[in-house]
């Protein structure tokens, strides 16, 4: 593999890791958002998997690994934000399918339906959670109550591996690869609270620097590489 090839893949990885950054600041006030971190191959990997240069350019794109670790919680007094202390994912019902999510803002749409902030509905362990018009509460194990009566639970859901889990956009995660974990641990509701992102602005800022910084020295070394190129191949039209 040639200097060439080796800047080329890793600029791709640069850029690739760029796009994850500016998807990280622009979500970092996205309640329940989870950073995306990008993983490369290993180099020795490249080195002895690629059958050629452009097998190797391509083969090198970094995949996106999520980072599930909680946000800290964020008290709004509004009875319509809940949060999820500790592990779980609220199930989201959507166009493509079943969805996780950890945004609690809540909203009870035309149909009575309680829904996500986006006005997709909540999935509750009977289904849809269907709320006549009027105040309701939702306690902490989930219970959706109304008139000291309860009308449905959220369904909570974890996983063995939620890193498994791929964003769809608008704070929604496909299953992927992700189990669901046989072993819940009891995780509780909390009404009044939001999730904040997971996300650093401060160290997304110094990632953002180095990436850009090592995207311009991989520039250098293409510019200087074909510079040589050029060279030799005016000393062998001396001859």
């Amino acid at each position: 593999m040639d200097a060439l090839t080796i800047a080329g893949i890793a600029m791709q990885n640069d850029m690739q890791r760029m796009d994850s950054i500016s998807q990280n600041l622009a979500n970092v006030m996205t309640p329940g958002y989870k950073r995306s971190i990008p993983v490369s191959r290993a180099f020795a990997d490249l080195m002895g998997g690629a059958a050629s240069g452009a097998a190797a350019l391509h083969e090198s794109t970094a995949a996106q690994v999520l980072d599930t670790s909680a946000g800290t919680l964020r008290a709004t007094s509004n009875p319509m934000d809940i949060a999820i202390e500790g592990n779980g994912y609220f199930e989201v019902a959507t166009e493509q399918g079943t969805a996780y999510s950890r945004q609690g803002t809540l909203q009870v749409d035309p149909r009575g339906r309680l829904c996500n902030g986006d006005g997709r509905a909540l999935v509750g362990l009977g289904g849809e959670i269907v709320i006549a018009p009027g105040p309701f509460s939702v306690e902490a194990d989930g219970k959706v109550k109304q008139n000291g009566q309860t009308v449905g639970q959220l369904k909570v859901v974890q996983f063995s591996n939620p890193q498994g889990l791929l964003p769809m956009g608008n704070g929604l995660l496909a299953q992927g690869d992700a189990t669901v974990s046989d072993h819940n641990v009891a995780a509780r509701v909390r009404t009044g609270f939001l999730e904040n992102s997971n996300v650093s602005s401060p160290q997304e800022m110094i990632r953002l620097t180095e990436t850009l910084r090592h995207f311009e020295t991989m520039i250098k070394v293409a510019q200087g590489y074909e510079d040589v190129f050029q060279k030799t191949v005016s000393k062998l039209g001396e001859f």
